[in-house]
């Protein structure tokens, strides 16, 4: 392949133990819709996350995780192309991006505690009603609207 750049690869240490990093890493699916699961393999320690984009059949972000110590994690985050590879410097760009938002996930997902997570999600279902709601009513606006406007017109 001419022209082939090499995956974004972005390894982090963390003062945490491998089992609650493992946790957070579950949790990242949960915290932005954007990724989904694809593949985890928790004798290799190694989850494999999906994402769309644009203008292209989206991206695999592979996680693997290494205990180094009994208080600290390895955290090495892969982003590689569906199909192909990276040859263009935007591509790289966007890759480098999924890296940073992976990494900021993980770390909010590691800091909040189970009933933190909780309440976290509730919220994130509370916000997702009323946005639903908020739809509802701009829809239903727009409806009544057009049709005051139609019968203004037809006069």
């Amino acid at each position: 392949m001419i022209g082939a750049i090499p995956n974004p690869i972005k390894t982090h240490i963390v003062s945490f133990p491998i089992e609650k990093v493992k946790v957070a890493v579950e949790r990242i699916t949960k915290i932005s819709k954007k990724y989904k699961l694809t593949s985890s393999n928790t004798v290799f320690n190694q989850t494999t996350l999906e994402a769309y984009e644009l203008l292209s059949l989206g991206v695999y972000i592979d996680i693997s995780l290494s205990e180094i110590a009994e208080n600290k994690t390895q955290i090495t985050v892969e982003v590689r192309r569906k199909i192909g590879s990276f040859n263009q410097s935007s591509e790289v760009t966007y890759a480098n991006i999924h890296l940073n938002k992976i990494f900021e996930f993980l770390g909010k997902a590691i800091e909040l505690d189970d009933s933190a997570f909780s309440d976290f999600q509730k919220e994130e279902v509370q916000f997702e009603i009323k946005k639903k709601k908020d739809e509802k009513f701009i829809f239903v606006y727009l409806l009544i609207s057009i049709i005051i406007i139609a019968y203004l017109l037809s006069k």
